[in-house]
């Protein structure tokens, strides 16, 4: 169950690279939370460069990037409900929608590749890169020395 699956509103498509987010946005709210959580989302051009494909295929599709962006995830394999967040009603209605629109193979290609995890940023950044390589003792390995 992805949680932020819009990323905290940046994949809704109303934020514009190199340009201050609008004041009815999270983003621009004054939140210092969400100005450090925007900040790293716009700090990294891999994710302008997914949501330029998210607005892409919305355009192509007739639906709305966060429609277009809920969609791509809600049909990952083993994605079972991803947990959205809306702050308006009206949000809610559009978003809700998102789960009638099938992806073609081509966008959901073009959103795999620009949006596939880097190894140093998933998960958990650097921790995470440190935490992956780490030896963990298994109970497979005591009962094979067993025998």
């Amino acid at each position: 169950m992805p949680w932020s699956p819009l990323a905290g509103g940046f994949l809704s498509g109303k934020y514009i690279k190199d340009e201050k987010a609008g004041s009815d946005t999270r983003a621009g709210s004054g939140n210092p939370m969400n100005d450090y959580i925007f900040g790293d989302l716009a700090a990294k051009d891999q994710n302008w460069d997914t949501l330029d494909v998210v607005r892409d295929i919305a355009e192509s599709t007739g639906a709305t990037p966060a429609q277009v962006a809920l969609s791509w995830v809600a049909n990952r394999p083993g994605v079972v409900a991803p947990i959205m967040g809306a702050r308006t009603l009206d949000q809610l209605e559009q978003n809700l929608t998102a789960g009638d629109l099938v992806l073609d193979a081509e966008a959901t290609t073009r959103l795999d590749e620009v949006g596939a995890p880097t190894t140093n940023d998933y998960p958990y950044g650097p921790f995470g890169e440190k935490q992956r390589g780490r030896y963990v003792h298994s109970s497979d390995q005591a009962i094979s020395e067993l025998f």
